[in-house]
């Protein structure tokens, strides 16, 4: 009988026995956790079959016991006592499961080096490009995409090289690299031929997304505002039609000079609704007073902007909130060296957006009209929950937390249209 068959009949007789299905299951289980055959296996609630299979395989007394430890050795030297003594257990093992059985560790350094000639031959693809110095940091530091792009690995590696090659193209054309700007749609069809290619929720837009917070060493956006201010970093305009400021008195200046729709309308002293688009083509915007005033509230700034009707009052409204165009055209008048005055609403939501404002223009920026006198002067009976005077916590402005103190005392809002009268006077004191 030779080796093949003699292996054939060991196995054989393993197999027919049922008293060696959870043994082998086990001594199977510690190979690959050890990478070796060694250690101890524990059979708990022995079966009839087990106890009659190992007290004859093993020459020990199993009958009375309720459990059995078996020294994997012992289990070996037991078979080397047998005919088949010339044969491997691994072997034995092997042929048994119909397969090589692997150490865990072995696997795992098979799966760690496959992965890395993949993403290794990624990064060669686009050398000495903006795209491989992106890939090339991921795997170097683990952060990044990392995560995301190893969970996509384990997923599908034919779609990722995909995503991957589309997303290095992408990185490697963006628009700001031309000094142009183009919206996401039309960007991604001129990379991809489809214009949905680098939707936010894609995995697409995700990894351009990191790819676009590598490159402004920045953390990933977490929010869509922080995710379209990155990509008009890069030049790239997300929702470039809705997304708008409402502003007045101010001047804009394109590549050929003086623009004449903002001129004509800063002589007018009419206000406008300048979406990003209308943003992203203009070099620069100044206020000719050197001065800006920012309120929250269209009210506000339509009262203020008509109490002024024969000058051009330098004035911007947030409209509550704090879209990427107004801090386009806020970064652009601060690039001018424009003082920035902002008022709001004294509530949570009206000194989160103020302290933001501060956080980002610094000394640029006042404060305008938020002392706690102002406040009770723009008192409402309007109760504020605990839940939103809870948002009061996240202030890090020191005049602004003073406030907030006062705020949640009172526990009540004050809105801008209760003062406004006092921002008409200032405006005029201030004598643009």
């Amino acid at each position: 009988m030779n080796d093949k068959e003699l292996l054939r009949e060991c196995v054989t007789y393993f197999k027919q026995n049922k008293g060696f299905d959870r043994v082998f299951q086990q001594i199977r289980d510690k190979y690959k956790s050890l990478g070796t055959m060694g250690g101890t296996v524990r059979i708990a609630k022995l079966t009839s079959y087990e106890k009659e299979a190992l007290t004859g395989f093993l020459k020990k007394d199993y009958l009375n016991k309720e459990s059995a430890v078996i020294h994997v050795k012992a289990f070996q030297g037991a078979l080397e006592k047998t005919k088949f003594k010339d044969i491997s257990f691994e072997d034995v093992l092997n042929s048994y499961y119909m397969e090589e059985i692997q150490s865990n560790r072995y696997v795992r350094e098979q799966y760690e080096l496959r992965r890395t000639r993949f993403f290794c031959t990624c990064i060669e693809a686009y050398e000495d490009t903006p795209a491989s110095k992106w890939l090339e940091t991921i795997f170097a530091t683990g952060e990044n995409a990392y995560k995301t792009l190893v969970r996509r690995y384990d997923v599908d590696q034919k779609k990722l090289k995909i995503e991957i090659d589309t997303v290095c193209r992408a990185i490697n054309h963006l628009p700001y690299r031309i000094g142009e700007k183009q919206s996401l749609p039309i960007f991604a069809t001129k990379i991809t031929r489809d214009p949905h290619a680098f939707d936010m929720n894609s995995p697409c837009g995700q990894l351009l997304l990191y790819g676009v917070s590598f490159l402004l060493g920045i953390k990933m956006p977490a929010h869509a505002q922080e995710r379209a201010e990155a990509l008009y970093q890069t030049g790239i305009l997300v929702d470039e039609i809705s997304n708008f400021v409402l502003c007045a008195g101010l001047t804009g200046y394109n590549k050929t000079g003086l623009h004449p729709g903002w001129d004509g309308f800063g002589r007018s002293c009419e206000p406008i609704y300048a979406s990003l688009i209308n943003l992203s083509k203009l070099e620069t915007i100044r206020s000719t007073t050197g001065m800006v005033c920012v309120v929250e509230n269209p009210s506000v700034f339509l009262t203020v902007l008509d109490s002024n009707v024969s000058r051009p009052v330098p004035l911007v409204c947030t409209y509550g909130n704090l879209k990427l165009a107004c801090f386009v055209l806020l970064d652009m008048l601060a690039k001018e060296g424009t003082q920035i005055f902002y008022s709001g609403d004294f509530d949570p939501e009206g000194l989160a957006i103020a302290d933001a404002l501060k956080n980002r223009y610094k000394d640029q920026l006042t404060l305008w009209r938020y002392t706690k006198h102002d406040y009770l002067s723009a008192l409402s009976d309007k109760s504020l929950s605990p839940l939103r005077i809870k948002k009061l916590d996240g202030i890090k402005d020191e005049s602004l937390k003073s406030l907030s103190l006062d705020i949640k005392q009172k526990m009540r809002a004050g809105y801008q249209e209760m003062i406004i009268d006092k921002l008409i006077e200032d405006i005029g004191r201030w004598n643009f």
